[in-house]
């Protein structure tokens, strides 16, 4: 049910919103974005990854994509806040956001770096 829910919230991202904030030019500004907003984003693969794709036809940079990504990926706060701090405390929880904060931030940084190593690949 998931699925088909969020391939149809994907098809209501207005264009210029995405590509304003999350397009090819955002630069670094939609590269934090895209990182915070996928620590943000609640629920598994089966939500990413069609929201993803919905703002990558609505206009946003694979860099940011991948940015968004990673911090779904890495910060996830729905799975820190349901898994880890009633099992591992908040303590750890403060040491592992700390040391993977950046990592989000640098894999759109990298993406944006290693894409011109893959003219004509389609990215959707």
């Amino acid at each position: 049910m998931a699925l088909p829910m969020a391939a149809f919230v994907a098809e209501l991202i207005p264009a210029g919103w995405a590509e304003r904030w999350l397009g090819p030019d955002s630069g670094l500004a939609g590269i934090g974005l895209a990182s915070l907003a996928g620590g943000l984003m609640p629920g598994g693969p089966f939500v990413a990854f069609p929201l993803v794709l919905g703002f990558l036809k609505a206009g946003a940079g694979p860099s940011q994509m991948v940015a968004l990504i990673s911090g779904w990926a890495i910060l996830g706060l729905h799975r820190t806040l349901a898994w880890e701090l009633p099992i591992l405390g908040g303590r750890f929880i403060l040491l592992r956001l700390t040391a993977s904060f950046a990592l989000p931030l640098l894999a759109g940084l990298l993406a944006e770096l290693l894409l011109p190593l893959f003219p004509g690949i389609p990215l959707r």
